[in-house]
C-alpha cells in the first residue's frame, strides 16, 4: 500500500528492508501482550510426552507452561506489515496470504486440541484433510496466475519473447507451469501443464510438516526461517528482473517482486519472534507458526520456480522432516530398529549429549552456509 506514495516507496529493495523492519519492530510491540494473555489462558506447553527418551523428555518437561501459539503474533505481523508493503492487488500476495492464514487456521486448530483434549493434536485425516485442502487451493491458483501472466505478456504462447527496456533487449523466458532443474538449462525444465497443481500439492505440505518437526528447541524454527526466508527474497527479487533473470539464465517471474517483499515481512516477523523464543524460549510458535511458515515457504518457492532449492535453503527442514521419515519406516519394517536415538534428528543429538543452545546454533550455520550455495547456483547451469 505505501508503494502508492512513489519516491523511494516505490522501490522494492526499499520496500523489502522496511517491510522487515516494520515486522521486526511490530513484532516487539505485539509480543509481550500476547505472552501474558497466553499465560493467563493457560495455553502452556504439556511437558513431557514419554517417548523413552530421557533426556528429550527431561528437556521438555523443565519447559512445561510456557506459552505456545506464539505464531499467532507471527501471521497478525505478517499479514498487516505485506499489506502495508506489498502491492494489496497482486494476485501472488493474494494467494500467498491466504497460504498462510489457511495453513494457520489448521496449526491453530491443531494446539488447540494439543492444549484442551491432552492428544496428540487433531485427528490424522482431519489434518490431512485441511493441508490437501489449502494446498490444493494454493496449487490452482498459483497454476492460474501464472497462465494468466503468460496470456497478458506472451499472447503468441512462444517459449520466449524479446523485452526492450531503456533500449536494451532482453530475451524472456516465462517457463508457464513449468518446473526448473538444478544445475541445468532452461531447455530442460520440465512443463507439467495442470500436474503443476499436484506438484504444488506436494511441495508445500511437505514443508508445511518440514518447519513443524523442526520446531522443538528454542529458537531452532525461528532462525531457521529467518535464514530460507532471506534466501528465497534474493531469489524472488533476481528472478523478477527481466535482465537478471537472463543473465542467470532463469525463468522471468512477473510479479515476483511482491514474493521477494513479501517474505522480506516474514524474515522480519520470525527474527522478532526470535527475540522472545531464543535461550530459554518464553514462547513457542506452536504448530499455528510452523504450519503457516512452512506452507507459505513452499508456495513461495513454487512462484520462483526455484523450488528444488529448498533442498539446500530448507536443507534444516528437509533433514528434520528426512530422519523421522527414516526412523517411521525402520521401526515399522525393520523389527522395531531405530536409526536415531531419537526423531527428528535434533533430539538425536540431544540424547548425545549435546547441549541444546550448541545444537540450535549449528544447524543455523548449516542452514545459511546452504543458503548461500542455493544462490550461488542460479548461475551454475
Amino acid at each position: 500500500m505505501l508503494m502508492l506514495l512513489g519516491g523511494p516507496f516505490a522501490f522494492v529493495s526499499s520496500r523489502a528492508v522496511g517491510a522487515a523492519m516494520t515486522a521486526f519492530i511490530l513484532m516487539l510491540v505485539v509480543m509481550p501482550p500476547l505472552i501474558a494473555w497466553l499465560k493467563r489462558k493457560k495455553f502452556g506447553e504439556s511437558g513431557a510426552k514419554n517417548q523413552g527418551a530421557a533426556v528429550v523428555d527431561e528437556a521438555r518437561e523443565r519447559k512445561k507452561g510456557t506459552p505456545t501459539m506464539g505464531g499467532l503474533g507471527i501471521v497478525a505481523v505478517t499479514v498487516l506489515t505485506a499489506l502495508l508493503w506489498c502491492d494489496p492487488t497482486s494476485y501472488r500476495v493474494m494467494l500467498l496470504l491466504f497460504c498462510l492464514l489457511g495453513f494457520a487456521t489448521l496449526g491453530f486448530l491443531d494446539d488447540r486440541t494439543k492444549i484442551f483434549v491432552g492428544s496428540k493434536g487433531t485427528p490424522l485425516f482431519v489434518k490431512l484433510g485441511v493441508q490437501i485442502g489449502t494446498a490444493l487451493v494454493c496449487g490452482l491458483g498459483l497454476w492460474w496466475i501464472d497462465g494468466h501472466y503468460a496470456t497478458i505478456l506472451n499472447p503468441t504462447g512462444a517459449e520466449a519473447y524479446t523485452k526492450t527496456i531503456q533500449g536494451v533487449e532482453y530475451t524472456v523466458h516465462l517457463g508457464t507451469h513449468a518446473v526448473t532443474l538444478p544445475f541445468t538449462a532452461l531447455e530442460h525444465a520440465l512443463h507439467l501443464g495442470l500436474f503443476t497443481v499436484l506438484w504444488s500439492l506436494f511441495v508445500t505440505i511437505a514443508c508445511a510438516n518440514g518447519v513443524n518437526f523442526t520446531d522443538g528447541m528454542d529458537g531452532l524454527a525461528a532462525g531457521t526461517m529467518v535464514i530460507a526466508a532471506l534466501g528465497f527474497c534474493v531469489i524472488a527479487y533476481l528472478t523478477a528482473r527481466v535482465d537478471a533473470a537472463q543473465y542467470l539464465g532463469t525463468f522471468f517471474v512477473p510479479g515476483g517482486e511482491e514474493v521477494a517483499v513479501f517474505l522480506a515481512a516474514v524474515a522480519g516477523a520470525c527474527l522478532g519472534f526470535l527475540w522472545f523464543n531464543g535461550a530459554p524460549a518464553e514462547i513457542f510458535m506452536g504448530d499455528t507458526g510452523s504450519q503457516a511458515l512452512g506452507g507459505t515457504l513452499g508456495l513461495a518457492a513454487l512462484m520462483t520456480k526455484q523450488e528444488f532449492l529448498i533442498l539446500l535453503i530448507g536443507i534444516i527442514f528437509v533433514v528434520e522432516a528426512g530422519s523421522v521419515a527414516l526412523q517411521i519406516f525402520s521401526y515399522r519394517c525393520f523389527n522395531k530398529r531405530r536409526i536415531f536415538l531419537c526423531a527428528p534428528i535434533h533430539h538425536h543429538f540431544q540424547m548425545k549429549g549435546w547441549p541444546e543452545s550448541k545444537i540450535v546454533v549449528r544447524f543455523w550455520m548449516v542452514a545459511a552456509l546452504a543458503a548461500l550455495f542455493a544462490v550461488v547456483t542460479l548461475k551454475i547451469r
